[in-house]
């Protein structure tokens, strides 16, 4: 029974990592249900802006929230490369629209750093921290701040 115990830990200790932009973003992978391409995105009018659609995932329609839209970014049209990367808010599924998944990789909560005073700006007030990569710093996403009505 404790090995189980370690799997699940270990399994919400691994970060999925996708670009919006330039910017390599980041949500542990404990709030991802799933990775898809699933681009017949319906328009919901009346929506607020950043909302880019509703899809059919086997017969459960999900909200696609475009990122970049929410973090004020150019949209750009769909491509074979983007993802949507399905999360459970509150017994809803809502998918994130980015423009590609880049991994999975394992990361401790130590791991994680507290996000720099200056990324406060209109993406820097979803983040709750950065990852160092080799190369790139990855801001780790509040999933609560990031899909809440108000933000």
């Amino acid at each position: 029974m404790g090995t189980a115990n370690n799997t699940i830990a270990d399994a919400s200790n691994e970060i999925v990592i996708f670009q919006v932009g330039e910017t390599y973003c980041g949500i542990t992978i404990d709030n991802v249900q799933e990775i898809n391409k699933n681009m017949e995105i319906t328009t919901v009018y009346s929506a607020p802006d950043y909302v880019r659609g509703v899809i059919n995932l086997r017969g459960q329609i999900v909200t696609i929230i475009d990122m970049r839209k929410k973090f004020h970014l150019q949209p750009t049209a769909l491509s074979k490369k983007m993802n949507n990367v399905v999360v459970n808010s509150k017994g809803e599924q809502i998918g994130l629209l980015v423009d590609n998944v880049e991994d999975i990789i394992p990361a401790s909560p130590e791991e994680i750093l507290p996000s720099p005073p200056h990324m406060n700006d209109a993406m820097g007030k979803y983040f709750t921290g950065v990852y160092k990569l080799e190369e790139e710093l990855v801001a780790i996403l509040d999933m609560e701040k990031l899909l809440s009505k108000d933000a």
